[in-house]
């Protein structure tokens, strides 16, 4: 295991000297409050780089471990640290609001988070270097079977988009225009249903599906998971319905509405015509949170 210590700022102000910038990228104004559950706040995120309003943000309510994933570019289980940052549902949830110049770039962006967390919450980081499970996502014997999506290529996804979509007499949700992914889970089954998306926009979240499907529990987000490469060749976009077991989603209680699906694996084949191949482990960074308080500084 490799260990690499950075301070945030001098970190930030070498990159920007080499680049010659001159200074950390920072955001041109930004308030940072605990949200007050009791006031029922409106759940939900928009602005930044590459939407529509690209000179601001609006976070609420996130916990501070969706703000390290924005910070750093890195997935829930590359961020270790005191347990309460991986809270979701209160009771310590934030709201962020900040303005940008409209052309910051997303790496700018990140930036601009890192200090803002460094300044506002004394955050301290350290990464170190951890190994992944890997797999290689390739087309199965007798093809892709596969819907190529007839969408509307000018639609864009909503960012919040209505929760939960209705549900069709064939089990199907739905999902508004755009391109969509959704995930439901039941009693020992997984729902994932795609409207106009890649298959590199599956593999992206298929780490958290293969370990649902092999009885991890629903609940460990922290455990190191699968990383899946689209080896497939296949470029386009499509429509397609994934239904499988979920060994770690069965309860005691209820029908069992995962009896008979085959694993992830089994239902890639024949449902979509894939297949997951194994390969050497693959070794990431992962952000170690050494201090970040829960209060921030006042605005």
């Amino acid at each position: 295991m490799s260990i690499s210590r950075w301070p945030i700022k001098a970190a930030l102000g070498l990159f920007f000297a080499g680049a010659g910038f001159g200074q950390t990228p920072m955001f041109e104004a930004a308030s940072v409050k605990v949200v007050d559950l009791a006031s029922r706040p409106v759940f939900g995120n928009s602005g930044g780089p590459g939407t529509s309003d690209a000179g601001r943000i609006h976070l609420c309510c996130v916990g501070m471990f969706a703000l390290l994933m924005r910070a750093y570019d890195v997935d829930l289980d590359q961020i270790a640290g005191p347990s309460w940052i991986m809270d979701n549902m209160g009771p310590v949830l934030y709201q962020i609001d900040a303005t940008m110049a409209p052309g910051t770039t997303k790496p700018q962006y990140r930036l601009m988070m890192q200090n803002l967390l460094a300044e506002r919450f004394h955050l301290a980081i350290h990464r170190e270097a951890r190994n992944f499970p890997a797999y290689a996502m390739v087309i199965a014997n007798g093809g892709p079977k596969l819907k190529e999506s007839k969408g509307d290529d000018g639609a864009v996804a909503p960012e919040n988009p209505p929760m939960p979509p209705k549900r069709a007499a064939d089990g199907t949700f739905a999902l508004p225009p755009g391109p969509q992914m959704l995930t439901a889970l039941g009693r020992g089954m997984v729902h994932v249903q795609a409207q106009e998306k890649t298959l590199g926009d599956l593999v992206k979240g298929m780490g958290r599906l293969i370990a649902d499907s092999q009885g991890a529990d629903p609940g460990d987000f922290t455990s190191p998971k699968a990383r899946v490469m689209d080896r497939t060749g296949l470029t386009g976009k499509y429509d397609f319905t994934l239904e499988f077991a979920c060994e770690g989603c069965r309860g005691s209680s209820a029908p069992d509405e995962g009896a008979g699906l085959p694993s992830i694996f089994g239902a890639l084949e024949k449902q979509l015509g894939l297949k997951l191949e194994k390969r050497h482990d693959v070794q990431l960074d992962v952000i170690v949170v050494d201090r970040v308080d829960k209060t921030p500084t006042e605005n």
